[in-house]
């Protein structure tokens, strides 16, 4: 008769036995792939359970790949390697005489903000000929206006200053520019202006104020005889015919804008026709190249424009791309003083007559607006 202690000590070894012959096929399953013929694998009655107080989960990632067999290429990306993000593709644009910083945003998609800060350019909106833009991807400037723009903080300004002189909230602002505070600004920082019009960026020449400014002809020489000079030929550009109601813009943009000088007291402007051809030239070439400035495709400015239709004077030239004479006029005199240069001129004491040309957009139900200002000598 087997005493309690001998029955121990077989219940032990029949269960280190059992361990062992487990242990054991479990290593063949793992290095063979076979699998095991022996027994179940639950101990037989009577054998002492396996308790487990502590076992550190395993990741989700590891269990999957512990359980997957490995069928992908080696060089397939595990659940734990991050992606390598898509390179940003910048488009190389040659500037060509003509572009314009707000032409080449609309033709692109983007901000002109986004061409400044792309490259360096501070918050100048004067593209030159012959340089190399870098047009950065519109993807990240979905929700942005073609008008936004750089502005570089000066000695003295305070963001709610600068939101009060362009029509702007300080919220704007620091949202546009992701500012943490609004209380700190540094002489010469680049902040984006979030405007909603072109009123304060169009204007890429000096546009005269109060001081009249008088044209300085040379003094004719006396020449022998000799045969007449040719005629100087002034060629149109080639633009389709406007429809009736287009082709009435120009009286119906002086009309409003006298109305506008009527209501702050001041006298209309006469229509000058020789000024309204410089105009109309201009606004043609604009429009046969697809963009505007106050720089002509053939590199003119206004000055070389009114001389070579015969006008001799003062002269100031101001140009828009809306979809009505109201708007051309709203657009104008929509500016906050000191940056309002249309609305000056417009509104001018100087100048005493006005010509204006009207062509086509790229912009369906847009046109050019081209108005030339001038005091005769």
């Amino acid at each position: 008769m087997r005493t309690p202690t001998s029955t121990c000590r077989v219940i032990f070894r029949y269960s280190a036995l059992w361990t062992l012959l487990l242990a054991l096929s479990a290593c063949a399953r793992a290095t063979t792939g076979i699998e095991s013929t022996l027994p179940p694998t639950s101990p037989p009655p009577g054998t002492p359970a396996l308790v487990v107080e502590s076992m550190t989960p395993v990741p989700a990632a590891e269990t999957a790949a512990a359980n997957t067999d490995s069928a992908a290429p080696d060089d397939a990306p595990s659940a734990t390697t991050a992606l390598p993000a898509e390179p940003q593709v910048f488009i190389q644009h040659p500037v060509e005489p003509g572009d314009t910083l707000w032409g080449l945003a609309v033709q692109y998609g983007v901000p002109m903000a986004a061409i400044q800060l792309q490259n360096n350019l501070g918050a100048s909106t004067v593209v030159k000929a012959g340089d190399v833009l870098e047009i950065p991807p519109p993807d990240a400037w979905e929700s942005a206006s073609t008008y936004w723009v750089v502005y570089e903080v000066a000695s003295g300004d305070t963001l709610s200053g600068i939101a009060a002189r362009y029509g702007l909230t300080t919220a704007a602002l620091v949202q546009a520019n992701d500012l943490a505070s609004a209380d700190f600004l540094s002489i010469g920082q680049s902040l984006i202006l979030p405007l909603r019009a072109p009123a304060q960026v169009l204007v890429e020449a000096p546009v005269p104020t109060d001081t009249p400014i008088v044209l300085q002809l040379p003094t004719p020489t006396l020449a022998a005889p000799g045969p007449p000079a040719a005629p100087t030929v002034i060629v149109a550009a080639t633009v389709a015919p406007l429809p009736a109601d287009i082709a009435a813009w120009p009286r119906e943009v002086w009309r409003i804008m006298n109305e506008t000088r009527a209501a702050y007291g001041l006298p209309p402007y006469a229509y000058n026709d020789t000024l309204a051809l410089a105009a109309q030239l201009h606004a043609e070439d604009c429009s046969q190249r697809g963009s505007c400035s106050h720089t002509g495709s053939d590199g003119s400015d206004i000055k070389t424009r009114v001389q070579r239709v015969g006008y001799t004077g003062s002269y100031a030239e101001c140009w828009a791309v809306r979809a009505s004479p109201q708007g051309v006029i709203d657009i104008w005199l929509d500016e906050t003083p000191p940056n309002d240069p249309h609305r000056r001129t417009v509104l001018h004491t100087w100048f005493t007559e006005v010509g204006i040309g009207v062509a086509p957009s790229p912009w369906k139900g847009y046109y050019y607006v081209i108005a030339d200002f001038g005091r005769p000598r």
